[in-house]
């Protein structure tokens, strides 16, 4: 949105509140590059938040069924799972969300 609101203000000559924004042709290319950026940031982001919660839900769920035992149920060791996603995994859940992100940026441009 403020991407979209920049450039000279003008007022409404129908006498009304509101006011428009005009962009001279050479700031309109660079704001549309600045606001395709954006979005790629947003999809990245979104996609690194779903790939980090699956990390740390099937590291919970490996980490119950490992320790569970016939004689005794185990526990879903959550916290450890968040440790694992966030100190020794970070940086591959980061690597691999770019990647889906940029698959998902280039299908959505085309």
């Amino acid at each position: 949105m403020s991407i979209a609101a920049t450039g000279e203000i003008t007022p409404d000559p129908s006498g009304f509140q509101r006011k428009d924004t005009s962009l001279n042709e050479a700031d309109k290319e660079s704001y549309f590059y600045i606001a395709m950026f954006q979005f790629f940031g947003l999809l990245w982001i979104l996609n690194f938040i779903i790939a980090k919660t699956n990390f740390i839900t099937m590291c919970s769920a490996s980490s119950y069924y490992f320790s569970s035992s016939p004689e005794e149920e185990g526990s879903a060791e959550v916290m450890q799972s968040v440790k694992f996603a966030y100190l020794y995994h970070f940086g591959s859940i980061a690597m691999g969300s770019f990647i889906i992100a940029l698959i998902q940026f280039i299908r959505i441009v085309f």
